[in-house]
């Protein structure tokens, strides 16, 4: 702890440092994760395997959800709502900039909160319908062939179109690896080192399995916004945002600093 507050002393005021245990150095990481986002996306355009295990966890879900789980799964999955866990971040944020003086944390929230932005184009570039549609309770429900992306035939969901077709990728899965992701970058100093492989870990395990589980979203769209998310918090990790460029009305002070 001595170290960590030795560490947090040796930045200047007006300077901010986010916690990052190791910067990524190899981009390999991210074209694999892209692979595989991009062989997720392929097999779920058609009848593939895949498809048929989507088909298979959303029945057999349904089938063995009783009303406790149900409630407990809706609970837990609150853990991924991306307007709780973007307001926390920036109210974190926001206090952290105010005791720093500097505006980077609150410039580090809105990266993240242009990057979870991303999530509704790729919703909008590979259309999918939900699980629980074309019809709501109590069905039927999307059959191998409605499930696939790109569903040729949407005219029978009629008025319901636009809130039936945007599941893939899980914004929730997204949602809970960049927010949670970014609480660690901005308080991981005064954390000790299992608490913060608990914030990583945890609740992206816990909203895949509930979101999923609900049939709130097909496992192809939970795997993909794991894939995509895993990018995108690689993405934030590697932007120096303690020396990152920025307007000088948005940095005022530093025409008061030495150079």
């Amino acid at each position: 702890m001595t170290g960590i507050r030795q560490r947090i002393g040796r930045i200047a005021p007006g300077d901010w440092e986010p916690f990052v245990v190791r910067r990524p150095a190899s981009w390999w990481p991210e074209v694999l994760l892209a692979i595989a986002f991009t062989a997720c996306t392929v097999l779920a355009s058609f009848h593939s395997p895949l498809i048929d295990l989507d088909i298979w966890i959303r029945d057999f879900s349904d089938a063995h959800r009783p009303p406790w789980f149900d409630w407990f799964l809706v609970q837990t999955n609150k853990l991924g709502q991306g307007g709780f866990l973007s307001g926390l971040a920036l109210g974190i944020a926001a206090i952290i900039g105010y005791f720093k003086q500097t505006v980077r944390p609150v410039v580090a929230f809105f990266g993240a909160y242009v990057l979870t932005a991303l999530v509704l184009v790729l919703k909008l570039a590979f259309p999918r319908i939900y699980p629980h549609w074309p019809r709501p309770e109590p069905g039927p429900f999307a059959n191998a062939a409605q499930s696939l992306l790109y569903w040729p035939d949407r005219s029978e969901l009629g008025e319901i179109g636009d809130t039936a077709v945007g599941a893939y990728p899980s914004g929730h899965v997204v949602n809970t690896l960049i927010w949670y992701g970014l609480l660690v970058m901005l308080t991981g100093a005064v954390l000790k080192t299992w608490q913060r492989r608990l914030l990583l870990s945890a609740p992206v395990a816990i909203v895949f399995f509930s979101t999923t589980y609900l049939g709130f979203h097909w496992l192809t769209d939970s795997i993909a916004g794991l894939f995509m998310g895993m990018v995108l918090i690689r993405v934030m990790q590697r932007v120096h945002w303690t020396t990152i460029p920025l307007p000088l009305w948005l940095e005022p002070e530093r025409r008061y600093r030495r150079p």
